[in-house]
């Protein structure tokens, strides 16, 4: 089972993220795009919540990580019984509690909440495909001497990102599977162009089976940015069902190590980095101008299955790694900061429909 060994990259992740802030800055993953799997089915399997889904990873090239050994299968495009339509609903929040900026004066903290939806069908034979449908709401707060944006103490506070996309899989052979993804985001303050807002994500590859209990997936990846250069690389994923309870799984910026404690809890321990950006409205101090907000997370959670199609999720976690970065509508730098470590709470709930 070489069980040590996933522990032992799950301690790589978690030290990595307790590196120095300027080692993080320098070495970034590809940002994350929600797109989901294409074929999940909540009927089979242990159900997966996360608590934060609208930016749960890279888009998920293997199915999220259940812990039914029936799920790992679950999610393939080829089906013995014919075609399948599978869907699912998700709510989530999370709390930030406030940090201090570490470069210039001033603190912030952020509330998020929204709403994850998927519909999609497993057709008869070698494919599956589905569409998906997420928003977000993120409410930040400034301290009163904050001066990320010189001379304004709150340039902004709420923001906003929605986002629509739509994956396929087809099964090459038993043991590959072609993968293909497109989102679509717009994402900033009210009474933004939506046009000028938009933001676009891709990705194509591959998933392939050692065996039952092993899949990697392999395929390039890339997302557009507001006022700078696209990302494109090559992106990484694993699957690995380690025992009948216990499952890790990496999906590019997202690692994931869980433990089913019963038939309906489970334990999970995560790392993840994470990128959000915003367009700001003209009537803001930065007209037109641009708000990142990227972070490395660690987090502890549990998860419980109430029923056979519903799951509440709880997640506690730290910030070990949080930068903010304002830039003009041409692309200049107005303001960029680092903060300090911070705590979060999440929750999430999921119904199958």
């Amino acid at each position: 089972m070489r069980r040590p060994r996933s522990l032992a990259i799950f301690a790589f992740l978690v030290a990595a993220t307790a590196a120095p802030a300027s080692a993080q800055s320098t070495a970034r993953p590809l940002p994350a795009i929600s797109l989901k799997s294409p074929a999940w089915s909540l009927s089979t399997g242990f159900v997966k919540t996360k608590a934060n889904p609208a930016r749960a990873g890279l888009i998920e090239a293997s199915a999220p990580a259940g812990l039914a050994a029936s799920e790992s299968d679950a999610w393939k495009p080829t089906s013995t019984t014919g075609a399948e339509d599978f869907s699912s609903l998700e709510v989530f929040a999370q709390a930030k509690s406030a940090a201090n900026f570490m470069d210039t004066a001033g603190s912030l903290e952020a509330q998020r909440a929204g709403f994850d939806a998927l519909i999609g069908r497993r057709t008869e034979g070698k494919s599956a495909w589905a569409l998906h449908l997420a928003n977000e709401s993120s409410f930040y707060s400034f301290g009163q001497s904050s001066t990320l944006v010189p001379s304004e103490a709150r340039p902004f506070n709420d923001l906003f990102q929605t986002s629509a996309g739509v994956q396929l899989a087809t099964n090459a052979s038993d043991k590959l599977t072609w993968l293909a993804g497109l989102e679509v985001t717009m994402a900033g303050e009210d009474l933004v162009d939506p046009t000028d807002s938009l933001l676009i994500g891709g990705l194509g590859g591959m998933r392939y089976s050692i065996n039952e209990d092993v899949d990697f997936s392999f395929g390039l990846a890339g997302e557009s940015r507001l006022e700078d250069d696209a990302w494109v690389m090559p992106f990484f994923g694993m699957d690995w069902q380690i025992g009948e309870s216990t499952r890790f799984e990496v999906q590019g910026s997202e690692m994931r190590f869980e433990q089913r404690l019963t038939d309906s809890l489970a334990l999970n321990l995560g790392a993840v980095y994470d990128i959000r950006q915003y367009r700001l409205n003209d009537a803001n101090p930065v007209p037109s101008g641009v708000f990142r907000d990227e972070e490395i997370r660690v987090t502890a959670g549990i998860d419980w299955q109430f029923s056979d199609s519903g799951a509440l999720g709880l997640e506690l976690g730290k910030v070990m790694w949080n930068e903010y970065t304002v830039l003009n509508s041409s692309g200049g730098l107005v303001g960029q900061t680092e903060a300090e470590n911070t705590a979060f709470i999440g929750f999430s709930l999921r119904f199958g429909m």
